[in-house]
């Protein structure tokens, strides 16, 4: 099942947890270089290492599909706009995705719902076992996995977690803890990661580079590290409440009845709405909703998985309204205590 639609650890705060293994085989050139025979070569090899897995593949021209599995954080945006033959390859009931030349020729991950690295961590490195035991992968006794970016030799892993943060933003915390954990090899990013902005208060928090550390290390790193943000977290959203109930939970009425009640409502206006959404959850000033649920609800009103789910969305114009007749619906027994 999609990491989305699942209960997980910490989920007041904590959306998911993502682990990622970066690997090549020895034998071809790097991605950047690959021509589109020897893609189709890697993608075929993988393809038999993983017979039980399912694997859908894209070509030069795209696919419809992409960008909603970027959206869902089943691919990344470097696997969306590639102009590559490349695969994806998923299995163990979707727990594991395999990114088949991404940046690197495979980005094996693993997304669980919550904070749980020591799962996601399982999930990945039994096809990383898999892939490992039947490839020729580029290893150097030196430097470790040998991968496109420098950033990621060693142990070529990225473990990572999806917060969402709306008392800590409000507070204007992140950026005196993007600074501490820059110092501590921990990086604070958007929601689709580099690059990206922080839409609804979610961030990215994972390890820098895996050079000269050891997969435990990070493991331990993130742990320490999402523990620490999500105590703060909750006590500064506890804070808030008892300094400020009243505004607190009239921002809070406001976000939950334009929500229910909104014709036409755009992503952005949405990503705004959520954050004081799930905050209004977590503070049991909103009943009638979970926090598994407003991570599906949070998938499903992005742009392109909207359009696929329901057709003559040909527009944005369109998709606002269908984002805000879905919303309408969902959130119909979701309540006020005031």
């Amino acid at each position: 099942m999609a990491w989305y639609t699942e209960k997980g650890n910490m989920q007041d705060v904590v959306l998911s947890t993502r682990v990622r293994f970066a690997r090549n085989l020895t034998q071809y050139p790097f991605a950047s270089r690959l021509s589109d025979a020897s893609a189709s070569e890697i993608i075929d090899q993988v393809v038999s290492v993983l017979p039980e897995y399912s694997v859908k593949r894209f070509g030069k021209n795209g696919d419809p599909q992409l960008r909603s599995l970027m959206e869902m954080h089943c691919v990344s945006p470097e696997f969306v706009s590639s102009s590559h033959p490349r695969a994806l390859i998923t299995g163990e009931n979707e727990r594991i995705q395999i990114m088949v030349c991404e940046e690197d020729h495979l980005r094996i991950q693993s997304i669980v719902p919550g904070f749980d690295p020591e799962g996601a961590f399982a999930y990945a490195s039994k096809a990383d076992d898999l892939l490992c035991n039947k490839l020729d992968i580029a290893f150097s006794e030196k430097y470790g996995y040998l991968t496109h970016c420098p950033t990621n030799l060693g142990a070529a892993m990225r473990a990572s977690a999806m917060l969402c943060l709306p008392a800590l933003t409000m507070r204007r915390s992140i950026d005196g803890y993007a600074q501490a954990l820059s110092k501590m090899g921990i990086t604070i990013r958007g929601v689709y990661g580099e690059g990206t902005r922080a839409a609804g208060c979610l961030y990215q928090i994972s390890n820098r580079a895996s050079l000269g550390i050891a997969e435990t290390e990070i493991i331990k790193l993130l742990s320490d590290v999402i523990k620490n943000i999500v105590e703060a977290e909750r006590k500064a959203r506890k804070a808030i409440f008892d300094v400020n109930k009243l505004s607190l939970t009239d921002k809070i009425a406001r976000a939950v009845g334009i929500l229910k009640n909104a014709h036409v409502l755009s992503s952005d206006e949405f990503s705004e709405y959520f954050a004081n959404l799930k905050l209004g959850v977590s503070l049991g000033v909103v009943e009638g909703i979970t926090d598994e649920k407003l991570s599906e609800i949070f998938i499903a009103i992005q742009p392109a998985t909207l359009s696929l789910c329901r057709e003559g969305l040909s527009d944005e114009a369109a998709r606002d309204v269908a984002r805000a007749a879905l919303l309408r619906d969902t959130l119909k027994n979701a309540t006020v205590c005031h």
